[in-house]
């Protein structure tokens, strides 16, 4: 991508004449995924490939906040969902978790899992015009997680408690003399919430119980709130 030309094969050749349709002459955004970003013209679509011509390069301001999203394992198309939605509003890394109430089960075919989630985050960072995709790892245990995880800020979702969102956003700038804390871990749990055990554990390990309402929201929805809120408050 150092020189003033380009060629897109495979996948983004094929996305870029045959989803998206653009013709030659007509400009798009490129990419990579350490966080450089184009503009470029299409110069020539062939069979097999596209030919493009880099225009302008620049560099587009990541969130300031580093965001850690580590959602329970939910039904696939839920967790794809939180993937897609939250990679927009600016999540940077995802861990999924395995709690005692998750659905789905690890299996041998977790690296291909993986790879489809990453695929996904990929997608929706060309959408929304995002040049560094954010981090998929794999799957932790909760007890690995918490061990081994560390954030400025760290909260979990309790469908049965604690304190609304808005207000411990707004009180925690206020402590933090209206300074935003540089990461934080939202810990989201599984679609029949989390055990006592876990809680207790969650709340050893230094989290703070925040509520979205008295509302009980699915898995997906409470996970795109909770990511929206702190991304409008703490990365405007």
């Amino acid at each position: 991508m150092k020189s003033p030309c380009a060629v897109l094969t495979g996948s983004e050749h094929h996305h870029l004449s045959r989803v998206v349709r653009k013709r030659e002459g007509e400009r798009v955004f490129l990419f990579t995924e350490k966080g450089e970003n184009f503009t470029a013209r299409i110069d020539k679509i062939e069979k097999s490939k596209t030919s493009l011509t880099i225009l302008k390069a620049g560099l587009q301001k990541e969130p300031g906040v580093r965001v850690t999203l580590a959602p329970s394992l939910v039904k696939p198309r839920a967790l794809e969902l939180i993937l897609q939605k939250s990679t927009e509003l600016g999540v940077s890394c995802f861990v999924p978790v395995i709690a005692e109430r998750s659905v789905v089960k690890i299996s041998d075919k977790i690296e291909k899992k993986i790879n489809r989630w990453h695929r996904i985050i990929l997608a929706a960072s060309k959408q929304c015009r995002r040049p560094a995709p954010p981090i998929i790892e794999e799957p932790l245990s909760l007890k690995k997680f918490l061990d081994i995880k560390k954030a400025k800020v760290k909260i979990f979702l309790d469908e049965k408690g604690g304190e609304y969102l808005k207000d411990f956003v707004f009180s925690s700038f206020k402590e933090n003399s209206k300074k935003f804390p540089p990461s934080v871990i939202i810990l989201l749990g599984p679609e029949g919430g989390w055990t006592d055990r876990e809680k207790q554990d969650i709340v050893r390990h230094g989290y703070t119980a925040v509520s979205l309402g008295h509302n009980i929201l699915r898995a997906e929805t409470a996970a795109i709130s909770c990511v929206a809120i702190i991304s409008h408050f703490w990365n405007p």
